[in-house]
């Protein structure tokens, strides 16, 4: 799918940073089926971009996405839990991703390019499992974040149970799927969630300056191999996520990026890995 045949996402790249927008603000940017396959097409097409180092996630209007399609929740309950399964051509995941990690919704974790999500309003549910699959969080601080799933008669839904307490501990994950409880981004960022909390009319913005941070001092050989430490490997052996760790720095050693670092170093100011070392 070419980004041009988007029709509820948005996307664009600038200074490195590809800004992923759900796109459908009349519905507070509730997920179902051709966001979630485009989702996937937006991931693909920033990973495999030379000139994208850096994800942005947020969404259009005042929500971040505030879950599934209503109307797709009524007609499953409807027809007594069955629904059919619309078939969309995805895009392949990227070489060498491990088949557990093969899911539509551990894409995420499988691409080498780091993703923020920016989140201000409603993050419920899928919106939910979508922020949380990113690697940081920025939320305004009015927020309204919540799991759901409980006060739905639902589990923690795809695979979500598994990650939470790797990012804020099994009590705190407890908390947020337990109660269900909709709680704003002050309280997101104490449980663990969170990782940086701005006034709401800003967050974008913040997430955006920080991504376009990343992309110019941190270097892209760097970021994709860590990415790739801190989902893949982490879901390995300790024996081989230490020998794949020492193939990255020997590999390293021969990259252009240590020798703009050091540069960097020496002359006593920040790298600039996006202009002066395109990999």
């Amino acid at each position: 799918m070419k980004i041009a045949e988007f029709t509820e996402i948005s996307y664009r790249v600038d200074q490195g940073v590809a800004h992923v927008v759900l796109d459908h603000p009349e519905r507070r940017n509730a997920w179902g089926g051709t966001m979630a396959v485009e989702y996937r097409w937006a991931l693909h097409h920033a990973d495999n971009d030379p000139d994208v180092r850096v994800v942005v996630l947020s969404g259009a209007g005042d929500h971040f996405c505030v879950g599934a399609d209503q109307k797709l929740l009524s007609d499953i309950e409807m027809r007594n839990g069955k629904y059919d399964v619309k078939r969309a051509e995805a895009p392949p995941f990227p070489e060498g991703t491990p088949p557990e990690l093969q899911r539509n919704h551990l894409a995420p974790l499988s691409v080498s390019t780091p993703i923020i999500a920016a989140i201000r309003g409603g993050c419920a549910g899928a919106g939910f499992v979508l922020a949380t699959y990113a690697d940081l969080r920025y939320v305004g601080r009015n927020s309204r974040i919540s799991s759901s799933f409980a006060k739905l008669g639902l589990p923690a839904e795809f695979g979500i149970a598994w990650i939470l307490p790797r990012l804020m501990g099994i009590p705190n994950a407890a908390q947020i799927l337990y109660f269900a409880d909709v709680i704003d981004g002050v309280e997101a960022a104490r449980l663990g969630w969170a990782q940086a909390v701005f006034d709401d009319d800003v967050v974008v913005e913040e997430a955006l300056d920080a991504a376009r941070r990343l992309a110019t001092s941190s270097s892209g050989q760097s970021l994709r191999s860590m990415k790739r430490q801190l989902f893949r490997d982490a879901a390995a052996s300790l024996g081989d996520a230490y020998s794949r760790s020492v193939e990255d720095m020997n590999a390293a050693l021969t990259h252009p990026d240590l020798g703009e670092g050091i540069r960097a170093q020496r002359e006593r100011r920040s790298p600039d890995f996006r202009t002066k070392n395109q990999d």
